[in-house]
C-alpha cells in the first residue's frame, strides 16, 4: 500500500507543477502559497522566451512550451524524467501496472483479489479520461473591485463553476509578460492534462484573455465557504536568463517513472 501512496504523491507533484505555473516571459516571479492550515510554500518561476523553470524547496519542473515537453527534476535522487504529456500518461500507467504486478507476488489468492480490486479502482480514478467529460457551467465575473498589489492596479474576478464560487483572482493589465510566450501551446498543454485535472475554467476564452492581456497577482481557492489555498505574487523582476538554465542540472541522470517510484518507495 505504501507504493500506491508513493504513486499518488508523484502524480500530485506533476499536476501541481503544471497547473500552478503562471506563465510569463523574460521574468523572475516569486509567489507565496498558503494552505488552509497556514503553511507557506515559496515558489519561484523563471521565464525566458518559451522556456519556464518552476521551483519550490522540494520540487522543480522545466517546460519547453514551443515543443510541449515537461522535465520533472527530483533533486533528492539526482534524477529527472522528461517527455510530452502523452509520454507522461503512458509512462504513469506502465509504472503503475508494474508496481501492481510486483506487489501481488507471493500474496494468497484472497488477499491478491482484494488488492487487485483496490488497484483497479485507484487506477480508474487516476487514468480514466472519461471521468471529467461533463462540461461544467463556468462564469468569470468582474466584481469591479480594485486593489493595488505590488503597486499595480488589480481588478478582482470571481470564477463561478456550476453556480459555486471556486476562485477569486486579482488581475492587472499594467504589465503584460506574455508577449513572448506561445499561449496557444501552453493552453494545449493544459488541455492535455484534462484527465487528471477537474478544473477546466483555465481553458475558457475569458480566462485565456486574462492571461494574454496581463497578469494574475493573487488567487484565492475556495471549498464551500472556506479558503483552502491562497497564492500571491510577492516579487516580480524583468531580467534576461541564459537558456542553459532551462536544462536539467549537470550530473543528473534520466530515469523512468518506475525507477523513480522505487526510489521514492525505498526512501
Amino acid at each position: 500500500m505504501c507504493k500506491i501512496h508513493g504513486y499518488k504523491s508523484l502524480l500530485l507533484i506533476l499536476i501541481i507543477l503544471l497547473l500552478n505555473i503562471t506563465v510569463h516571459g523574460g521574468w523572475i516571479i516569486t509567489e507565496v502559497i498558503t494552505d488552509n492550515g497556514g503553511n507557506n510554500t515559496i515558489q519561484t518561476t523563471f521565464i525566458q522566451d518559451n522556456f519556464i523553470r518552476h521551483e519550490t524547496v522540494s520540487s522543480m519542473a522545466i517546460i519547453n512550451v514551443e515543443i510541449k515537453t515537461i522535465t520533472i527534476i527530483f533533486s533528492q535522487y539526482k534524477v529527472f524524467w522528461s517527455g510530452t504529456v502523452t509520454d507522461l500518461k503512458k509512462s504513469s500507467i506502465e509504472a503503475y501496472d508494474m508496481q501492481m504486478e510486483e506487489f501481488l507476488i507471493g500474496l494468497p489468492d484472497s488477499a491478491a483479489k482484494e488488492l487487485k480490486t483496490i488497484y483497479a479502482e485507484t487506477r480508474h480514478k487516476l487514468f480514466n479520461t472519461s471521468i471529467n467529460d461533463r462540461v461544467p457551467t463556468i462564469d468569470i465575473y468582474n466584481t469591479r473591485e480594485v486593489e493595488r498589489i505590488l503597486d499595480f492596479s488589480s481588478i478582482k474576478y470571481n470564477i463561478i463553476v456550476d453556480s459555486l464560487l471556486k476562485e477569486s483572482i486579482w488581475h492587472t493589465n499594467e504589465i503584460k509578460p506574455y508577449n513572448n510566450m506561445n499561449i496557444d501551446n501552453m493552453i494545449s498543454l493544459m488541455n492535455q492534462m484534462e484527465s487528471i485535472s477537474v478544473d477546466k475554467f483555465f481553458q475558457t476564452p475569458d480566462y485565456i484573455s486574462l492571461l494574454e492581456n496581463g497578469m494574475i497577482l493573487r488567487t484565492l481557492e475556495y471549498k464551500g465557504d472556506s479558503i483552502v489555498n491562497r497564492k500571491e505574487v510577492t516579487n516580480i523582476r524583468e531580467v534576461g536568463i541564459p537558456l542553459k538554465f532551462f536544462n536539467p542540472p549537470e550530473g543528473y541522470s534520466k530515469a523512468t517513472f518506475y525507477e523513480i517510484l522505487n526510489l521514492m518507495s525505498s526512501s
